[in-house]
């Protein structure tokens, strides 16, 4: 797997949950971080992606592992201000 500065595990959560603990991770990254976010929840794994591109993150990997979880991986491009 990528390596990653923060993971974040949404598994067995449903939306809107991960996406919103996923807009929280985000603040709290720096610069060029890596983000890792692992769920189960295909609604919400797609709407985390949509996210990802509008707020101008890199999206760097999104795989499915044996076990049916998804793991997306971001990196914060940009500043918040």
């Amino acid at each position: 797997m990528l390596g990653s500065s923060s993971v974040l595990d949404t598994t067995g959560e449903v939306c809107p949950v991960p996406l919103i603990r996923f807009r929280r991770e985000l603040e709290k990254l720096g610069k060029d971080e890596v983000l890792e976010v692992i769920g189960t929840h295909e609604a919400s794994r797609n709407d985390i992606i949509v996210a990802a591109k509008e707020l101008r993150m890199e999206l760097i990997k999104v795989e499915t592992d044996r076990d049916g979880r998804w793991h997306i991986f971001v990196r914060k491009a940009q500043s918040d201000k």
